[in-house]
């Protein structure tokens, strides 16, 4: 004789029909006279699907579509060839953290983007350098009016620093675009 073991997937006529006469007997037991009034009804399978799990399912269908409605592209900035621009992102992040920055602006000129430094100068050999702070790139130049969305390390110094855009002018380099870096 083999036992095999009850089958769990399929519905089994005789074991439905001893679980509703065991719920007969016992509403008729507690004198339960709803449940006998419905007794002779078979019971309604269940859905996998209720009322919650579809409102779940829209809401976050809808929430996780939002950012991909609001976004302005594919970066922090649109390509601008007449307006110098400077995005971060985020504006607040830990000691030493990375944070993405994106230069916009006309695309004839070089441009250097530094963090916590007043002023650019020209070195001997034609480049870029500064006295405080540091250089995060450059001197480069923005093909299509945008540079491509890159990371940065942010100071180790807790507290607001500035990362600022400069281009190469005539008689050296001036400062077009501040954004605040927040470390904390």
């Amino acid at each position: 004789m083999v036992l095999l073991p009850p089958s769990e997937g399929r519905r089994d006529p005789d074991r439905a029909e001893a679980a509703r006469r065991q719920r007969v007997r016992f509403a008729r037991d507690i004198g339960d006279e709803k449940a006998l009034g419905w007794a002779h009804e078979p019971r309604r399978p269940r859905s996998r699907f209720t009322r919650g799990t579809v409102v779940v399912l829209i809401l976050f269908a809808g929430l996780g579509a939002l950012p991909l409605l609001f976004t302005r592209g594919d970066g922090l900035l649109p390509a601008d060839c007449t307006t110098p621009a400077l995005q971060t992102s985020p504006r607040q992040v830990g000691p030493g953290g990375d944070f993405a920055w994106q230069l916009a602006g006309p695309a004839d000129g070089s441009y250097v983007l530094t963090i916590d430094a007043p002023e650019v100068t020209a070195d001997a050999s034609g480049g870029a350098q500064v006295a405080g702070g540091r250089i995060l790139a450059g001197p480069m130049t923005l093909p299509g009016c945008r540079s491509r969305q890159l990371l940065a390390a942010a100071p180790e110094q807790i507290g607001t620093h500035e990362v600022t855009l400069f281009r190469r002018s005539g008689t050296g380099w001036e400062r077009l675009a501040v954004t605040l870096l927040k470390v904390s």
